[in-house]
């Protein structure tokens, strides 16, 4: 008997781990979380950022509490008397009042730290950093009249960090980042000064604790997430998303207005309908200036006539359990509160294009029939959902330090991404658009039986693993059914995750329990490959489920379970004999379904394609020679689907199955 999780009323038995779940030891609870979901898929179109860029604000949030972690790492090669390399690895400051000035080309490969009373000034220098800016204790960087690339092989693999009383100065100058967001923070009494330049890149800005931040004449500031004790002053600069966190406890009553411009915008303590918020924000000639929200567990807001780019709920209180269903992107509110329990917040007169939900500590939230533009976890938090979209419209769908997700069902325009030592399990779902799925850094990500535009991948110390039974075509009864699919773990090269084991195929039928065996387990991993010629000579047409078993060193199992219909078996009239042997590839096909037939004698044939229905939907008359022959039909045109391939010759009628997928 195989064991099989539990349908719930949310599609999927959630069971609570035990243990340190990221130690070597039994996953098995968390894989008996995959179940097939019933009922139809939330269906929705993607909502891209009208503005043509898709914010990403997860970065912010793990800085937080890890920010200072460079400091031992700093402090241990203070022994360097002046700025170097240890290895790859730039220090200035290392000795008291340190100086150094890069101009003309230069190519770094590695961070760079900027500490104690270091200085730094790039000055009329075309540098390119592969690696980090970090800015500790007393130390300054000066930016002048210089174009400073960062070149990224993944969205936020880069940051600008300053701490303590660090300072940086950036003027005159164009900063790149490959195309790709990035990660900016200003936190304890650091400060940051732009001025007159262009920025390619989307950034992602953490501004906390007394950091401050000034910005004028500058392109394309991206998103800043304004919190604690801050100051941020915008003059004359454009493309601006400013998020304002608001803290447990905070009351606001409050009108951004439906403008695209700001002029003499101030939020603080000092206007009315502000209370609870101690930082500072003054914007003026702002232009394509968003306005967004980042209410916190505890807090109470209530907004009235105004055009919301972004709200940002944090789920923050230390062990909250709360359910979040029925928000959805691309609201129109004449009055609305919003169905959360552990806050207030409300909508009159008000559009809201993107919902985001981000979770914190040990606090678990459930969702379920939403549409949303990111989600994401930390610290420790859970994650249950099911019957959800994550559009892409406020970015991606992420968890991150010791999180954990489990979602089923759930439909993603963008990318599925483990970081840290997190766990994502994401089962029976679909990525579209151009999104993907990944692991990176020490976590893992498994994904079971879902529909994907590219494998899985894993870097560094993370690991990636495929459980997937490919959308089978028509499959008949009394015959030989193909079946496809993946069964594999990709490791980073660090990674200390499981290795793959094995795999094998199971079926049952809907009326039983009992898995039967179609393959022996099997230790080559497959990737998109046959995985076995199903036997259904013995079988009766109607309703079954396969069962693709991965088995990793580690001795846990993921089932991945979809279920098939076997049809009638469909005979030829008078079976061609003359036709020694007739193989049709690939099956599933696309655009293009090669025939290969072998014949004893010349002869003219006739090859045509019907739907299920019997309707010939493809015609193409052919002369066979005696030996081996290649027909081509171009299926490009046709819809996806089960087809029956009818060669028809002076002698007889053979008949194929075949299918199209898309």
């Amino acid at each position: 008997m195989r064991k099989r999780a539990i349908a719930t009323g949310i599609g999927l038995l959630f069971i609570a781990l035990s243990g340190n779940i990221f130690a070597q030891m039994n996953l098995q609870n968390l894989l008996n979380l995959a179940q097939p979901p019933s009922g139809n898929h939330i269906r929705a179109a993607a909502c891209p950022a009208s503005n043509g860029f898709s914010p990403h604000i997860s970065q912010f949030f793990r800085w937080q509490k890890n920010c200072k972690s460079f400091s031992p790492d700093v402090k241990a090669r203070h022994g360097l008397k002046r700025a170097g390399t240890y290895p790859d690895t730039l220090i200035v400051g290392a000795a008291p009042y340190d100086t150094l000035t890069i101009t003309g080309t230069l190519i770094h490969n590695g961070p760079i730290f900027v500490v104690l009373n270091g200085l730094l000034i790039i000055k009329n220098a075309n540098l390119t950093n592969l690696g980090d800016m970090d800015v500790f204790n007393n130390g300054k960087v000066v930016i002048d009249s210089s174009t400073v690339s960062f070149p990224q092989s993944y969205f936020y693999q880069r940051s600008l960090m300053l701490l303590n009383k660090a300072a940086v100065n950036i003027s005159n100058s164009t900063l790149s980042y490959g195309g790709l967001s990035h990660n900016w923070l200003v936190t304890d009494t650091a400060s940051l000064t732009v001025f007159n330049v262009k920025e390619n890149d989307w950034a992602t800005t953490g501004l906390s604790s007394h950091g401050s931040i000034n910005i004028s004449h500058t392109s394309e500031v991206g998103e800043i997430i304004i919190d604690d004790y801050t100051t941020l002053n915008l003059h004359h600069v454009s493309t601006a998303l400013l998020w304002h966190h608001i803290p447990d406890s905070a009351v606001i009553n409050w009108s951004f207005g439906r403008h695209d411009t700001a002029y003499g915008y101030l939020f603080n303590n000092a206007q009315a309908g502000v209370r609870g918020v101690e930082y500072n924000v003054t914007a003026d000639s702002v232009f394509n200036v968003m306005w967004a929200l980042m209410p916190s567990s505890g807090s109470s807001i209530s907004v009235t006539n105004s055009k919301i780019r972004a709200i940002g709920a944090w789920f923050d209180k230390p062990a909250d359990s709360v359910g979040v269903s029925g928000i959805t992107d691309n609201a129109n509110y004449s009055n609305f509160t919003a169905p959360l329990s552990d806050r207030t917040l409300t909508f009159t007169n008000c559009t809201v294009q993107t919902w985001s939900f981000y979770v914190f500590h040990k606090s678990v939230i459930n969702v379920t029939g939403c549409i949303a533009g990111e989600i994401g976890a930390e610290n420790s938090s859970r994650i249950y959902g099911s019957d959800y979209v994550v559009d892409g419209s406020g970015g991606y769908h992420w968890t991150t330090d010791t999180s954990v997700a489990f979602t089923g069902n759930a439909t993603v325009y963008s990318f599925v991404r483990s970081e840290k030592n997190s766990i994502f399990l994401f089962a029976y779902g679909n990525i579209g658009n151009s999104g993907g799925a990944s692991a990176i850094d020490k976590s893992l990500l498994i994904v079971v039986q879902s529909l994907l535009p590219s494998d899985p991948t894993a870097t560094a110390g993370s690991a990636a693993e495929f459980d997937n039974i490919n959308q089978p075509g028509m499959l008949f009864a009394d015959s030989i059914a193909p079946v496809y699919g993946s069964s594999w773990i990709h490791r980073g090269p660090t990674s200390n995750w499981m290795y793959f084991k094995n795999w094998q195929l199971f079926y049952h039928s809907a009326d039983s329990s009992n898995w039967i065996p179609i393959t022996a387990p099997d230790t080559n991993p497959v990737s998109n490959s046959l995985l076995a010629n199903w036997n259904t000579h013995s079988l009766v047409s109607g309703s079954y489920d396969l069962d693709l078993r991965l088995t990793d060193t580690w001795n846990n199992k993921t089932d991945a379970v979809i279920a098939v219909t076997l049809y009638p078996a469909i005979l030829g009239i008078k079976e061609a004999s003359v036709l020694n042997h007739i193989a049709l590839y690939p099956n599933p096909a696309q655009d293009v379904l090669n025939i290969g037939i072998t014949s004893p004698v010349n002869q003219n044939v006739a090859v045509e394609l019907d739907d299920i229905s019997g309707k010939c939907v493809l015609t193409k008359p052919c002369t066979l020679i005696s030996g081996n022959n290649l027909i081509r039909l171009n299926t490009a045109g046709l819809s996806e689907g089960a087809y029956i391939c009818r060669i028809i010759t002076p002698h007889g009628v053979a008949t194929r199955h075949i299918s199209v997928v898309r």
